[in-house]
């Protein structure tokens, strides 16, 4: 098992290197503006990649062992549409905010966000106790919903607003600086400890809630800190660098496919994988073409769609 992380860990490495040395334009080490175009842009384009490609895989993970499916994302009950829709508002109307280190995008996209975890939470709630079933139909139309307001926006509204929205959709770690990384750095720390901390009882939640009840596991209650948790980490990186699809179910496949499905190890895998899987994405969204630089999004659209379909394609062992 060491072997397999040590190898993880020298894939990074190389991806990273990769990343901070390979990039648009013309600049040699020699140049002068090199290091500053290290400083100011790859390297903080490397980080935020990383973590947020972290956070999605570790995001979909949780929800996978929450909901007992493996075609569970970070987006399946709405928090992205909910983002969505507080960013295509604010473009819409014509905002410009800008808040000690936040931007006024992020805010209204990160509060939208939450309102939908609210809303979904409320509707799931049946008898004191959170339905998953009703979590899981709450959160698809509440998504539905969310994405027939940002198609009245965007009609509403003026073109140059109607392309900002779309452009935003795509999703995208054009950052530059390290405000946007330093921001994510403590959702990091605290969703890695919350996880690790409850590593038992998500190995525990696959065996059903009657076993985990057995075994002193107050499912209900766990089960609704897990929900809040995962959705407001999923609410910060989407305000951050908009809905980035197919990270938060390739990154947890991949590590259950080298390190099982023990959570001890899977939780620092899948955080690993999805790092190293956007940073990549990113690199090769970056360089592909030479006109222009093609939004991550559509990279890990391109790559996780096939991958999804594979999916349903297999064939059942039951």
């Amino acid at each position: 098992m060491k072997l397999k992380f040590l190898a993880l860990f020298f894939l990074l490495v190389i991806v990273s290197l990769f990343s901070i040395m390979i990039g648009p334009g013309d600049f040699k080490f020699s140049d002068p503006g090199f290091s500053n175009i290290v400083w100011n842009i790859r390297l903080p384009q490397l980080l935020m990649s990383f973590l947020v490609g972290g956070l999605l895989s570790l995001s979909g993970l949780l929800f996978q062992a929450m909901f007992k499916n493996s075609l569970a994302t970070p987006y399946t009950l709405g928090v992205a549409s909910g983002a969505a829709l507080g960013a295509s508002l604010y473009f819409t109307l014509g905002l410009s905010l800008s808040f000690t280190f936040f931007n006024g995008v992020t805010i209204f996209s990160f509060i939208s966000a939450l309102l939908c975890v609210v809303i979904v939470y409320t509707m799931a709630i049946k008898r004191g106790r959170v339905s998953t079933h009703s979590l899981l139909l709450s959160g698809v139309v509440l998504s539905m919903i969310c994405s027939s307001l940002i198609l009245f926006l965007q009609f509403m509204g003026q073109e140059r607003d109607a392309i900002q929205v779309v452009r935003w959709l795509m999703g995208g770690i054009d950052v530059v600086g390290f405000s946007s990384p330093v921001r994510l750095i403590p959702v990091v720390l605290i969703s890695l400890f919350y996880c690790s901390f409850n590593a038992r009882k998500l190995n525990i939640m696959y065996l059903g809630d009657d076993i985990a009840l057995t075994r002193g596991v107050n499912i209900y209650k766990f089960r609704k800190s897990l929900y809040i948790v995962n959705s407001i980490v999923v609410a910060m990186v989407v305000a951050e660098c908009g809905p980035i699809g197919f990270v938060g179910l390739l990154g947890p496949h991949m590590a259950k496919k080298v390190f099982g499905h023990k959570h001890q190890q899977l939780i620092p895998a899948s955080f690993m994988v999805g790092g190293i899987l956007l940073t990549l994405c990113d690199l090769l969204s970056r360089n592909i073409m030479e006109e222009t630089l093609l939004p991550v999004g559509v990279m890990t659209a391109l790559l996780g769609g096939p991958f999804l379909l594979y999916l349903l394609s297999r064939p059942s062992k039951s």
